[in-house]
């Protein structure tokens, strides 16, 4: 599509804006027909609005020709692309699209593809362990930098663009710098990190690979003297100190230790979504690592060949299908690997756990919103509807070759609208045959079945290590494990951790396990897969044989040696060592350091032994299990920079051992890790056998509320409080009921449904009334009083301010009356009535700081520095500002750190002095980290101020 008389055509954003037929330079027009295309360029095969276009082209100062220019630009732009094409026919490259148009274009011919599609092959290759060939293809994609990013276009719109290239440019650069810091050849790097540190002096990982880099050169003085120049420069520019990971590589220096971390697979940070478009396609690398050998499939792998090849123009949509633990997911993973060069505009993953029995199917809207995320869509902008949803998934892998693999659906309904209806390829893995999706899609079958015995055979020598001297006993083993891959590796692994027995003693225990569960009617699958686990469980020790059946009831997708300790009531040392023997006998995997999962088969198997446990066994371990996660999240949540009310949690076990949390990066890390496993034991509580776990059913989404919020994640934070308020109802509580329809209104408003949340909080006051706790009631008074002033009710938001000033008083509760003269001061703020705004937020600061709510604190902070600077008073801002930045510092809240900087920055870009460029660096860099909307707000602003400054050269 990008020929044109048998030329291709080439396009370049990272440097001179242009377009290159052959070896020749496309003449792209006048200045904003240039600008036009780097609209519709870096929104290729995105469909752009007219509007869109106008706005990024003209920004405020839209002509009242703007639409018939931009037919006119268009039309130069097709003349241009497509020289050859008759008058009257139809554009290939540059089509109408509704309202809009869209750009056809390869990935392959656009230097910014090719550098994504670089690091995301760079991110494949640390993650098999090469990190050499990780490091040359990321200086491959380096030198596609031609220097500055969309050179000759002009306005808003092109520098925030320009903005966000350069921050990916020094993404790629650092992490270039981390592998080969990784490889050992830091000395090397010293002189370009010494000009990547000067020319962003600002930017803390980049003093911390200098560092690293010297001490591998043998310069641990410079590195020293590396710290104390960016300590310097942090606290002379922003006016706080080095970050955590700077003052502990600092420490290891000091004490002469080894500043290197432990060599491990990681993903290169990718940069935020944009907010609006037009957006620059991600280019996703999701498939897992496939298995590391894939035995007999040959003949389906070249039945897989073959249909692709069918579908030369994509669409080729694929079924695999068979029994339980026939190896459907390492067949698609390892053909997926085999063809990903065939799908340049990369993969999408999800594992539908349409057979988990710990968790529910992952619906089809869920799947939707991981996938537009993962294509760059902020959770903010995600359509509400499946139907939506599925709409604009469907609008943005348009024309682009992806590879979509749906892992363990269980029916067709559910995958229609996540078919993307373009050139991709989608394989399904499934136990059934799903033939609605062959009817409705023209989906084409790939059925697996059992290996045959020779190639049974060849399975388990390799994994058990055996030789061949034992063959007819080995062939014996591959027809009792029906040669069912699973049961094939369960029994092989038996062998290999007891290198004493024999395959004859295995063969003949199996033989007697076989026939017994044959005879009681089970399934083929599931007696094969029973008598290989059976047979592993009898040669497991006490413990762990005893932990598979407590592991059956654990609702969540993985657990830790903690979580299991509580459960069991044995020591974390004692549950360590079980875990390691349950995987030693590949029952159990580690996914990741510390966590332990299993196959769905081996899920389904645990549950089957915790059916026989006695009912008194089930309660007193699933209270424990409960228990444990409500006290360490409780604990979790205590350590968050964000102020939380009086409700009490106090289990009824309290564990003896617990992870070490010393602070909120301990807490947020762990909270991170557990969510799910949070969020699964909520439900199971809530549908629980006991009435008295509804506690936990409300209790432990609250204690996730404040994490939700840290982390932006508001889809979790709305759907986990309705739980919630469903458990706390049913308690009957009423101050169970009212934290959460008033938790429930606060995360309402982070999707702007104000008037929903107005309810919610109405709802809140009324409970609270009812039960007679004035402190509830002025929480709640103030935050109707906040839902008002957002739908501009005014008068009626400062009489609810007001009351809500005399119940805290009333009350006694200081943070209630801080909130009311906080919200007062920020009314009085909008009505510009400067002085009564100046009182009540000074106000506000002080009660925050006697109740020690840091974060309060800060913010209050924040916003009198906006009294302060809208009241002409600008030196007392900045002092406000500063102080608020030390106060979120002490907090250890990016998220408070990041309004503190963008405030000074403001304060600064005002008075017209120095330094407001470099506090917006630094929020950028903040709330790009938390992938924060505000992160697209202070972009913006840094793009006005560079085409400000540029303006007066």
């Amino acid at each position: 599509m990008e020929y044109d008389g048998g030329e291709p055509l080439r396009f370049e954003v990272l440097g001179l804006l242009r377009v290159v037929r052959g070896d020749r330079d496309v003449d792209l027009g006048a200045a904003k027909q240039r600008a036009v295309l780097a609209v519709l360029l870096l929104a290729r095969n995105t469909p752009v609005s007219r509007d869109q276009i106008i706005e990024a082209v003209w920004g405020d100062a839209v002509p009242s020709s703007a639409i018939n220019l931009v037919q006119t630009y268009v039309a130069g732009l097709r003349r241009a692309l497509e020289p050859s094409r008759a008058r009257r026919a139809p554009a290939e490259l540059l089509t109408s699209v509704g309202d809009g148009y869209l750009l056809r274009v390869d990935p392959a011919r656009v230097d910014l593809d090719l550098v994504e599609r670089g690091v995301a092959a760079s991110a494949r290759l640390r993650a098999a362990g090469d990190l050499v060939g990780a490091a040359g293809l990321l200086d491959e994609a380096l030198e596609l930098w031609r220097g500055e990013p969309l050179g000759g276009v002009t306005g808003l719109f092109a520098e925030v663009e320009r903005g966000r290239l350069a921050e990916r440019r020094l993404a790629v650069l650092e992490e270039r710098a981390e592998l080969w810091l990784l490889i050992g050849r830091g000395a090397e790097l010293v002189p370009s990190l010494t000009s990547l540190v000067a020319e962003h002096p600002l930017r803390e990982r980049g003093h911390g690979l200098l560092m690293r880099a010297l001490c591998q050169a043998g310069r641990q003085a410079e590195a020293l003297s590396v710290y104390r120049d960016a300590r310097r420069v942090l606290i002379d520019e922003l006016g706080v100190e080095p970050g955590p990971e700077l003052r502990k590589l600092q420490q290891a220096v000091l004490e002469g230790e080894n500043p290197e971390p432990p060599t491990r697979p990681l993903a290169l940070p990718t940069p935020a979504p944009e907010a609006a478009l037009p957006v620059a396609p991600t280019t996703p690398a999701q498939l897992p690592r496939a298995p590391v050998s894939l035995i007999g499939r040959d003949h389906h792998l070249a039945r897989l060949d073959g249909l692709l090849g069918e579908y030369p123009d994509g669409g080729l949509v694929l079924v695999v299908t068979g029994p339980a633990g026939v190896g459907k997911t390492a067949l698609a993973l390892h053909w997926g690997h085999r063809v990903r060069e065939e799908f340049p505009d990369g993969q999408l993953y999800i594992d539908l756990h349409g057979y988990d029995p710990n968790q529910e199917p992952l619906g089809a809207g869920e799947v939707l919103n991981r996938f537009l995320r993962t294509l760059g869509v902020p959770s903010a902008d995600i359509p509400v509807t499946v139907e939506e949803r599925s709409a604009l998934f469907r609008t943005l892998v348009a024309d682009r070759r992806m590879f979509v693999m749906l892992d363990n659906a269980r029916g067709s309904t559910e995958l229609l609208p996540l078919l993307p209806g373009s050139p991709s390829c989608v394989v399904v893995t499934s136990r059934r045959r799903l033939v609605g999706l062959v009817a409705h899609a023209e989906a084409r079958l790939v059925e697996l079945d059992m290996l045959d015995v020779d190639t049974a055979v060849v399975v388990l020598e390799r994994v058990a290590g055996r030789d061949r001297t034992e063959i007819s006993a080995l062939r014996r083993l591959a027809v009792l494990c029906d040669g069912l891959p699973l049961a094939l590796r369960i029994a092989a692994a038996r062998l290999a951790v007891s290198p004493s027995l024999r395959v004859a003693e295995l063969v003949a225990e199996l033989d007697d396990e076989h026939g017994r569960l044959a005879a009681l009617g089970l399934e083929d699958e599931d007696s094969t897969v029973r008598a290989a686990l059976d047979a592993s469980r009898r040669a497991l020790s006490p413990l762990p044989a005893r932990l598979l059946a407590l592991l059956g009831l654990h609702p969540g997708p993985d657990v830790t040696a903690f979580v299991v300790a509580a459960m069991a009531r044995v020591r974390v040392s004692e549950a360590q060592r079980a875990l390691d023997a349950l995987i030693a006998a590949n029952l159990l995997s580690v996914s990741e350091s510390g966590r332990f999962g299993a196959h769905d088969l081996v899920r389904v198997y645990t549950r089957t032994l915790a059916a026989e446990l006695s009912p008194e066994q089930r309660h007193e371990a699933t209270q424990l299990m409960l228990d444990y996660y409500l006290h360490c999240a409780d604990l979790a949540d205590g350590l968050l920079p964000v102020s939380r009310g009086s409700v009490r949690v106090a289990p009824t076990h309290v564990p003896p051992e617990v992870p070490r949390l010393s602070g909120s990066v301990d807490a947020l890390a762990w909270l991170d890790a557990e969510q799910a496993n949070l969020i699964a034991a909520a439900e199971m509580a809530g549908e629980g056998e006991d009435r008295a776990w509804l506690v936990h059913a409300w209790q432990l989404p609250y204690t996730l509320s404040r994490f939700f919020f840290l982390r932006t994640d508001r889809s979790r934070w709305l759907r986990t409080t309705e739980a919630a308020l469903r458990a706390a109802t049913s308690l009957g509580d009423p101050a169970a009921k009212f934290v959460m329809l008033f938790n429930l209104g606060v995360a309402l408003n982070q999707f702007h449904r104000t008037e929903e949340s107005l309810v919610r909080h109405q709802e809140a006051l009324e409970v609270a009334r009812l039960s007679g706790d004035v402190t509830a009631q002025a929480r709640a008074l103030t935050s109707v009083g906040d839902m008002l002033q957002t739908l501009g009710r005014l008068g009626e938001s400062e009489t609810y301010y007001r009351e809500a000033l005399v119940v805290a008083q009333a009350a006694g509760s200081r943070f209630a009356e801080a909130n009311a003269h906080h919200n007062l001061g920020l009314l009085y703020l909008e009505n510009h009535c400067y002085a009564d705004a100046k009182a009540f937020v000074l106000t506000a600061v002080d009660m925050y700081h006697e109740v020690g709510d840091q974060c309060g604190e800060s913010i209050c902070r924040t916003d009198l520095a906006a009294v302060l600077l809208e009241s002409g008073e600008l030196s007392e801002a900045v002092k406000s500002a500063r102080t608020a930045l030390s106060v979120a510092s002490a907090a250890a809240s990016p998220y408070h750190q990041a309004l503190a900087h963008d405030r000074l920055a403001t304060v600064f870009d005002r008075q017209g002095v120095a330094g407001a460029t470099a506090h917006w660096q630094r929020a950028l860099v903040l709330f790009t980290e938390l992938n924060a909307p505000e992160a697209d707000q202070v972009r913006a602003r840094l793009a006005r101020t560079r085409t400000t400054t540029a303006a007066h050269l």
